[in-house]
């Protein structure tokens, strides 16, 4: 490791210190000046955090803190003093999450306590090391190093990762899937960047050194799937003059991405299922198997479970992709904090194609620059490079407000569309300006809103597909009937309409808590929380039909 990974301990005493200190040189840990290395609360390490986050790789973390009680950041209302300082952690993590989402944390405890499990449902999907003696310094490290590598995106210039949390958290879960033979499922609207994310960073994380090979399913008549997949020999049907190779053979020793795979019809479903198992094909014809090492990544745009749940997906070839491997890609919509950044990748992309390229030559010479070396937006009157020979494509902050309240059908792909044809138009209008003799008295060019207008109710008259229609969010999935009765007191009341909420919320995802857990945290992962809450509500799933 080429520089030393950067801690901030959060512990109330210096067990843990003492240990990084002298059983872990490759750590360092980072503190306001003063006698010790790490910080002793929750407000302290707060304000330490919100000036210097750029300069930490990851935060540990301590469950248990024997501090007085001004110190001490509310656990929750009914909780006793000793309760809050026993889950302080719990509190402290909450606060990090909210603030700094992006941060990684690794949780310490010196304790086998059963009922960390149970304090809050923050803690369900978060690992937690257990630091007991001296022989679990290496669980702690390997710990360590997990958080903090797959949380550094800054060198996958190819994915447009962003500071969104749910980005991160696909990253660092990403990071572990690409590597080993098991399958991945990417879930996702259209446009949401699936197999760009295959290509761009799991085949690549994969460390295979095989081709990275697509079929689109979608685009594949029925009657030529299986020859598509497994390959056929001369003659095998009417129409084959040659021997071709299934993508499964030409993908061995690299990845296969399949793409739009609940569209595999049913026979076909049962020829893949033998071929992840046995790892062999037969093509058509053929009078022998193949033997293919295969990473296979498979995409749909709807959750595989519904199409199980509808009888058009194999629930034996679901099992065998393995749903623990489901990566839920968000739609722009839910990542819209991330837009700026998007466009702004976007716009910088754009200036390296040749007909953008060419459009900037002719801009150049009315700028008193021979040459144009790069594109930027900029929103509003934010700070921005001040270069001659830097084009600024300004977007004023009423403009900037329509993008941000659109809804994004198409996703990435739309909005590196529209940036694209911004980028073109707005162009277009200078050159033609400079044609009639107007002259350009500095680099920025500003986006007509009424282009924007246009370009957004383009996208929108693109009709969807039923269940693309619901997916993407116009028929408000999250909304679900309660009835509200008189109670004791006014907690009461909250329970009874969250239970008659988890309830609805249950059966309209048809008994999946990945997908509750998706609309009601954003996070498939945290399947766990929600099935804790679940029952905490006094809900059954045996007692409901």
């Amino acid at each position: 490791m080429s520089e030393r990974v950067r801690l901030l301990l959060i512990d109330d005493g210096d067990t843990y210190a003492d240990l990084i200190q002298t059983r872990m040189p490759e750590f360092e840990l980072v503190a306001p000046p003063g006698p010790s290395p790490w910080l002793k609360d929750g407000p302290s390490a707060i304000g330490f955090l919100a000036d210097n986050t750029a300069s930490i790789d990851a935060v540990l973390l301590d469950m248990h803190f024997d501090i007085p009680e001004e110190r001490l950041f509310p656990l929750d209302d009914s909780s006793s003093l000793r309760r809050t300082k026993r889950f302080q952690g719990v509190a402290i993590l909450r606060e990090i999450h909210e603030r700094f989402p992006s941060l990684p944390v690794v949780l310490l405890t010196s304790l086998e306590d059963l009922s960390l499990v149970d304090a809050a449902t923050d803690l369900v999907s978060q690992s937690m090391t257990y630091v007991l003696d001296s022989n679990d310094v290496d669980a702690l490290r390997v710990r360590i190093h997990s958080a903090t590598q797959s949380n550094r995106t800054d060198g996958d210039t190819r994915i447009l990762w962003g500071e969104d949390a749910q980005m991160k958290a696909i990253h660092r879960r990403l990071t572990v899937l690409a590597k080993g033979g098991m399958p991945i499922i990417l879930e996702g609207e259209t446009g949401t960047g699936k197999s760009y994310l295959a290509e761009q960073f799991v085949h690549l994380r994969s460390e295979r050194s095989g081709p990275f090979v697509v079929l689109d399913l979608s685009t594949v008549p029925s009657n030529l799937v299986s020859s598509h997949l497994f390959g056929a020999v001369k003659g095998a049907y009417t129409g084959a003059v040659e021997t071709r190779k299934g993508v499964f053979e030409m993908a061995n020793g690299g990845t296969l991405f399949i793409d739009e795979i609940q569209n595999a019809p049913l026979e076909i479903q049962k020829q893949l299922l033998l071929v992840l198992q046995d790892r062999k094909v037969r093509p058509l014809g053929a009078t022998r198997e193949i033997h293919v090492d295969v990473k296979v990544v498979a995409a749909s745009n709807r959750p595989l479970d519904e199409a199980v749940a509808a009888g058009t997906f194999r629930p034996d070839l679901y099992m065998r992709l393995s749903p623990a491997t489901r990566v839920h890609i968000p739609p722009l919509r839910k990542r819209i904090g991330d837009l700026a950044f998007l466009a702004k990748r976007f716009t910088e992309r754009a200036f390296y194609r040749e007909d953008i390229a060419a459009l900037c030559a002719e801009v150049a010479p009315a700028l008193g620059v021979s040459v144009i070396r790069g594109l930027q937006l900029v929103v509003g009157r934010e700070r921005h490079d001040d270069e001659k020979d830097t084009l600024l494509l300004v977007v004023p902050k009423p403009v900037w407000k329509m993008l941000e309240s659109h809804h994004w059908p198409g996703n990435i792909r739309e909005l590196e569309m529209l940036i694209y044809n911004l980028i073109t138009f707005t162009l277009v209008d200078a050159i033609d300006a400079v044609r009639r003799n107007i002259s350009l008295s500095s680099n920025q060019l500003q986006v007509d809103t009424g282009l924007v207008g246009n370009l957004l109710q383009g996208a929108m008259a693109v009709p969807l597909s039923s269940s693309e229609e619901f997916s993407a969010g116009l028929r408000a999935p999250n909304q679900l009937p309660v009835t509200v009765h008189p109670g004791a007191t006014l907690n009461e009341v909250a329970k009874e309409v969250e239970r008659q909420y988890f309830l609805s919320l249950f059966k309209r995802c048809k008994r999946d808590f990945s997908e509750m857990a998706l609309m009601l945290l954003g996070d498939e992962t945290k399947a766990r929380s929600v099935r804790l809450r679940f029952n905490q509500l006094g809900l059954k799933v045996r007692e409901i039909e």
